[in-house]
């Protein structure tokens, strides 16, 4: 845990008007919303949703801690992605419940049920064995960091690439 504030530090952005904020863990970065490597990462995510549906209903052995990130208004006008661990799917509509906790939102709080659609997902994620498949934004913080650091967070991090 000692960990956290510098990779806090490392991978934050500085506040501008019309950012979006995404929480990785205990780690909540600002990010601007014209950040080309984030919509890459967002977009990518949707592109693949697919892929986590079909895992999701397959749950093949070793496949587990299935989550979606979604986006919730800020009353500042930006937008906080929240993870959510997926508990039901049914055509494309997503139960489950948040798994962080809120920075600035108000319309989400840990430990929250909620209902969404595949659609509204920004990122997913899901570990076979220890393996992180999916996770784009994730990917995207932990290529920011120094290699040293880096090592670090991946050590505590309790999973692989």
């Amino acid at each position: 845990m000692r960990l956290l504030l510098p990779i806090v530090v490392a991978i934050s952005i500085a506040v501008l008007p019309g950012c979006d904020r995404h929480k990785e863990g205990n780690n909540y970065s600002h990010v601007d919303s014209d950040d080309a490597a984030m919509n890459a990462a967002i977009a990518r995510a949707r592109e693949t949703s697919g892929n986590f549906l079909q895992a999701f209903r397959e749950q093949k052995p070793g496949f587990n801690s299935f989550h979606v990130k979604k986006p919730y208004p800020t009353p500042s006008g930006g937008r906080e992605h929240m993870w959510i661990e997926v508990q039901e799917e049914n055509d494309g509509v997503l139960k489950g419940i948040v798994v962080n906790d809120a920075e600035e939102t108000h319309e989400v709080k840990i430990g929250q049920a909620v209902t969404l659609n595949i659609s509204e997902i920004t990122d997913w994620k899901y570990l076979d064995g220890k393996k992180l498949v999916g996770g784009y934004t994730i990917r995207y913080f932990i290529d920011r960091l120094p290699p040293t650091e880096r090592e670090g967070f991946m050590k505590e991090a309790g999973f692989e690439l």
